[in-house]
């Protein structure tokens, strides 16, 4: 039988995935828009749902600005999702496909 995925295991891997997107955030509203924008990006994450054109059009419907929603993009194809190894990515995906723990998303999306 496989380790125990612990959520601070979780944590950590999200803080790592995120960091491309936070750490330029200087202002409080700059930090919970970023740290709003990497949950988003990282329920696409850990559910496998993140063709270019799911991200484009998840980030559409927030930023609505093309050049913006590019950049995102970008940012989260080259940095974010690439700030984890292959390993963390199906430990998160792992530990998201237990439905319970899908499920808390919801009310760590709830947090702003």
């Amino acid at each position: 039988m496989g380790k125990t995925i612990k959520k601070e295991d979780i944590e950590k891997l999200f803080e790592k995935f995120s960091y491309p997107m936070t750490r330029s955030a200087i202002t409080s509203d700059q930090k919970k828009a970023s740290l709003g924008l990497s949950k988003i990006l990282w329920l696409a994450f850990v559910s496998n749902n993140d063709s270019e054109e799911n991200i484009y059009n998840t980030l559409d419907q927030i930023v609505k600005n093309h050049e913006n929603n590019i950049s995102f993009s970008s940012l989260y194809f080259y940095k974010m999702k690439k700030a984890l190894t292959k390993k963390e990515t199906l430990m998160a995906q792992k530990y998201y496909s237990n439905k319970e723990n899908f499920n808390e998303l919801e009310n760590w999306f709830n947090q702003f």
